[in-house]
């Protein structure tokens, strides 16, 4: 597993653990509701920790993570921040459509190529990663070396 893969399930544990925290059940409510914020409050710093390392990648040139369309952490140059994440909501809703009609399961990444730049975006838990980059960039191989 490369450096990319295993932020990657860092991220995916860290929302299965908020999650999780988020439906148990019990006596104890403000002793939840803190673990409950601690477990968020730690998944949001992960997630701003990998995009702010994820633009020190070899051709990358932004990297945003959204969360229904809003922006919860950025690095780099995006053009439009809400423009993006209008394309990420959007783009993410008619591939959840196409998921049940092709029997695709869950979306985890969108690439879409232009003339001249790719986004890449990727679900992880309830965030979106988006990274950014000129259309030539191999972002597998990008990512799969940390350059920080």
């Amino acid at each position: 597993m490369h450096w990319f893969e295993s932020q990657l399930l860092t991220l995916h544990q860290l929302a299965e653990a908020y999650n999780f925290s988020q439906t148990q059940k019990g006596n104890d409510i403000l002793n939840m509701s803190e673990q409950g914020r601690q477990k968020r409050a730690a998944f949001i710093e992960a997630v701003q920790a990998l995009v702010n390392r994820v633009i020190d990648s070899s051709g990358v040139t932004a990297c945003a993570a959204y969360h229904d369309g809003l922006i919860l952490a950025q690095s780099g140059k995006t053009p439009d921040t809400d423009a993006l994440g209008a394309l990420i909501q959007e783009s993410i809703r008619v591939a959840q459509k196409g998921e049940a009609i092709l029997n695709l399961g869950a979306i985890q990444q969108i690439v879409i190529v232009g003339d001249l730049n790719k986004i890449a975006m990727i679900t992880v838990g309830p965030i979106t990663l988006c990274v950014l980059s000129p259309k030539q960039t191999n972002l597998a191989l990008s990512l799969s070396q940390y350059n920080g």
